[in-house]
């Protein structure tokens, strides 16, 4: 049975990891959309995804609000997001020296221990750190450059609200508790 399973892996490896990098690229991107629908109770799919982004965009705009008026806040913001860069740059740099290791033992002649197939394994872990990190950045570039331009579009912002507000049937002179329930 594991012999059939790492034969298909060696078959099948170049289109899982072409899905492994888009499904890591997609979760970099939507990282906050996602925390913010686990976060949520379970209930009816649609109004999971609706509160979901309701809470998103809310968080969105909290953050552009928060960091147009205080430049700490804004140092925060972005030494957050630095953080986890480095922390994924520094296991990459982690695992290009485990790669070096693995090459040198395997031109030693122990071909046993690296095979194709941690080739693959390799290439793809190491795409998928590239995608994430170079995914985060771009989420960064974007919140600074919304921050740049926060006048014209803290008003999109507030209209996505009032739209996902008015399909939740949440009121403004309802209670803010109604949005957990």
């Amino acid at each position: 049975m594991l012999h059939t399973l790492a034969d298909w892996l060696h078959r099948y490896a170049l289109p899982l990891e072409v899905l492994l990098v888009i499904v890591s690229a997609f979760v970099a991107l939507y990282a906050d959309a996602i925390r913010h629908f686990l976060s949520l109770p379970p209930q009816k799919l649609s109004i999971w995804v609706l509160k979901a982004r309701l809470l998103a965009v809310n968080a969105r705009l909290f953050n552009l609000c928060e960091c147009q008026n205080n430049a700490f806040t804004t140092l925060l913001y972005i030494t957050r997001t630095f953080v986890l860069v480095l922390v994924l740059v520094s296991l990459f740099i982690g695992g290009v020296f485990l790669e070096v290791v693995a090459l040198r033992s395997a031109a030693r002649g122990d071909t046993e221990f690296y095979t194709r197939f941690h080739q693959n394994l390799d290439i793809s872990i190491a795409l998928v750190f590239i995608v994430v990190v170079c995914c985060r950045l771009m989420l960064l570039g974007e919140f600074l450059y919304r921050l740049r331009n926060f006048k014209g579009y803290d008003h999109r912002l507030m209209a996505d609200i009032a739209e996902l507000e008015s399909k939740l049937g949440i009121a403004d002179d309802e209670p803010a508790n109604s949005l957990s329930e």
